[in-house]
């Protein structure tokens, strides 16, 4: 019986210890900043799209935080072992924010697999009505991450709309676009926002929601409902 105990208790402290673990090479990973300048020049050529896409519909750019990239990238890492929304260590993808410090009023994230360059991605994102909904919201930063591993891209977005955030306007001109040295293939299609087998997802989140509001988002995960127009 005393063996029994001990091994059950030595499994509850490695599951422990590995999720502790992982959080830190998540942290880690992001605070060393991006792996070489072709993945940094993705990102800022994803922002110049975003801000090309949020003109062409008559909207204000979003400006490029260095702050919002950082919880960007720590995602980037993530949805490399768990492809969702939810976080690693169980959390919502927003949980990133309060740790890098970030507070907003409102924020949005997509993410997607696969596509083999920002063209590619934003291509994917803008033909999905929720990652679109993002990309064209009511939102003043935009943060990008972007990871490669094994051959394929891993991307992400957050968008915020804060009072205690700073960054630059990123166009495509001025993005400093470096030619691409290492291109993964791509077998991606456009995503939906409600499946979880897609390789592209997105969701956003209002602080002070309404009683409505999370009803629908409760009933959105628990049962797979598909999200209001909000994509909240």
């Amino acid at each position: 019986m005393k063996k029994r105990w001990f091994s059950l208790w030595m499994a509850v402290l490695l599951v422990f210890s590995a999720a502790a673990f992982s959080d830190s090479v998540y942290k880690a990973n992001a605070s060393a900043g991006y792996a070489s300048v072709q993945l940094e020049s993705y990102a800022r050529q994803v922002a110049g799209i975003v801000n090309r896409e949020r003109a062409a519909n008559g909207l204000s750019p979003l400006r490029y935080s260095d702050k919002l990239s950082q919880a960007a990238l720590v995602r980037a890492d993530e949805i490399q072992s768990v492809f969702s929304h939810t976080r690693p260590n169980g959390t919502r993808c927003f949980t990133v924010l309060s740790e890098a410090g970030v507070s907003y009023s409102s924020a949005g994230e997509n993410i997607a697999y696969g596509q083999r360059d920002p063209e590619d991605v934003m291509h994917s994102w803008m033909n999905s009505s929720g990652h679109r909904a993002n990309i064209l919201g009511s939102y003043e930063y935009i943060g990008i991450g972007v990871a490669y591993r094994n051959g394929t891209y891993y991307w992400t977005q957050f968008f915020a709309a804060s009072n205690g955030l700073s960054g630059e306007i990123i166009t495509l001109e001025n993005s400093e676009a470096t030619a691409s040295t290492t291109k993964a293939t791509s077998t991606t299609k456009a995503a939906t926002v409600t499946t979880q087998s897609g390789r592209g997802e997105g969701c956003s989140k209002k602080t002070g929601a309404d009683f409505r509001t999370r009803l629908l988002r409760l009933l959105a995960e628990k049962w797979g409902i598909e999200k209001s127009a909000s994509n909240i």
